[in-house]
């Protein structure tokens, strides 16, 4: 779909003026292509690497892992493109949207919950991509803690700058990204391999690999992508309200299972390499494998595919807070977006152990954003993708408030999503005792999260959607 003489609020290289108020339907263009650069520009990185590096070190062996990334991902981005669907029918960011299914004021929690979740992914990448500039630092003779600081600042300032331009400017970019790093991290493979044992890819871990530790790998891998479906529909928002939600839906989920799949199994190999752990510090292991002259270029892919990932996290992350209804302009809101970072990287520095951080937080956000997710999903079919853009905006009062702000079947499905998950938990973070002393089987919080939380929703909620909020 081409642009018309209309679309002057979303161009590339200017600010944004839309924040997540629906978008005019004469301001609406673009192609569901768009949304598979984007998914690939944001996720060909090294934080994905890193998560692909995880398997291994839970203790599975190469073939399991190999099977926990093609399944994983395969779940966790089909929901990214389902959560996809609802930006051209609401014209809304994803948070703002779930009004329809919780009620304007039952969708204050996962709201909030949200906001929390864009920030720490916000934060986690600017480590990555913080420590690939320390790196570059240390080559040109350059280290102490001043310029650990400075390399934070100069990543926090790039990440934000491009936020701050929005939409078009981030899907431009993005696109530039998927081809430049994708190619790098591709030449990373090939010096990786070579160090790699093929002898000992049917032996690692062959003592310790079992189903139960299978479906905790399956879980870390899962809990990436669905880490974004409350973000989907942000980018999507801006394409004609006419658009098929199939090719929204494939577009979305396979560009992120492309960029996700590739990544992840670079990191797998990665880690076989060094043994089965990057370590807390997992940028400096790659000056083990790639010669002299491709360090440089090495580490600013790390630096720009960390930069890449953010940027989608910040913009989110600003549009959450401005669904708060809080009293922020969206750029006020990045400038709250990054004090929280510098928090993080402090907290992350004196604890020293990176990796630990990030898979505990993997964990904890499976619990909420697969219910959530599985929710908006069945809530979009049950309504035949209808909904009133309008109502979405307005409180205390329309289609949306229901009963005193609160759709219970949407809170009572999304408590319960939460609390299975929790129950069938069996990982670092957390381990029932039906998991450990009952079952004794592995975690399956993620798929028992998502399958309650969507039936729940379906049995309450069909009878309760009114033929007159869906026409």
């Amino acid at each position: 779909m081409t642009r018309t003489m209309t679309d002057t609020t979303d161009k590339i290289g200017s600010i944004e003026r839309h924040g997540i108020e629906p978008i005019p339907r004469t301001e609406r263009h673009g192609s569901a292509f768009e949304l598979f650069r984007l998914w690939v520009g944001a996720n060909v990185n090294y934080v994905v690497i890193v998560t692909g590096a995880f398997t291994l070190e839970m203790g599975v062996t190469f073939f399991q892992a190999l099977a926990a990334i093609l399944i994983g991902n395969v779940i966790g981005c089909t929901m990214v493109g389902l959560t996809s669907i609802h930006g051209p029918k609401t014209g809304t960011s994803s948070m703002m949207g779930s009004g329809p299914a919780f009620g304007q004021l039952g969708a204050m929690l996962p709201k909030a919950v949200s906001v929390v979740s864009a920030l720490s992914w916000f934060s986690i990448n600017s480590i990555i991509a913080t420590q690939a500039l320390e790196e570059l630092f240390k080559i040109a003779g350059r280290s102490g803690s001043g310029y650990e600081w400075l390399a934070l600042i100069v990543v926090l300032v790039a990440e934000v700058a491009i936020a701050v331009y929005g939409h078009a400017t981030i899907i431009a970019a993005e696109g530039i990204c998927a081809i430049v790093l994708g190619m790098l991290f591709v030449a990373l493979a090939f010096f990786v391999v070579p160090h790699v044992s093929f002898d000992v890819l049917s032996t690692i871990n062959q003592q310790q690999g079992s189903f139960s530790t299978w479906l905790l790998a399956l879980g870390v891998v899962a809990s990436y992508p669905i880490g974004w479906t409350n973000f989907a529909s942000d980018y999507s928002r801006y394409f004609p309200e006419s658009m098929s939600w199939k090719r929204i839906a494939l577009a979305a989920g396979l560009g992120q299972f492309v960029a996700l799949g590739l990544c992840e199994v670079i990191g797998l190999l990665l880690a076989v390499a060094v043994g089965g752990s990057l370590g807390n510090d997992p940028v400096s292991q790659l000056g083990h494998f790639v010669p002299t002259w491709f360090v440089v270029p090495l580490l600013l892919a790390v630096i720009f595919g960390g930069v890449a990932a953010n940027v989608p996290n910040g913009y989110t992350a600003s549009l959450g807070l401005l669904a708060l209804r809080l009293p922020l302009s969206r750029i006020a809101s990045l400038a709250i977006i990054t004090i929280f970072t510098i928090c993080m990287r402090i907290a992350v520095v004196y604890s020293g152990d990176f990796f630990n951080v990030y898979q505990n937080f993997l964990n904890t956000m499976v619990f909420w954003t697969g219910p959530w997710a599985a929710i908006m999903i069945v809530d979009y079919f049950l309504r035949g993708g209808r909904y009133k853009p309008d109502a979405i905006m307005q409180w205390s009062g329309g289609a949306y408030w229901y009963r005193q702000g609160v759709f219970w079947p949407g809170m009572i499905a999304f408590f319960m999503g939460i609390v299975v998950s929790v129950v069938f938990s069996n990982s670092e973070t957390f381990s029932s005792p039906l998991m450990v002393h009952v079952l004794g089987w592995g975690d399956l919080s993620f798929e028992t999260g998502i399958v309650s939380a969507g039936l729940t929703y379906w049995l309450l909620a069909r009878g309760q959607i009114e033929t007159q909020d869906t026409e």
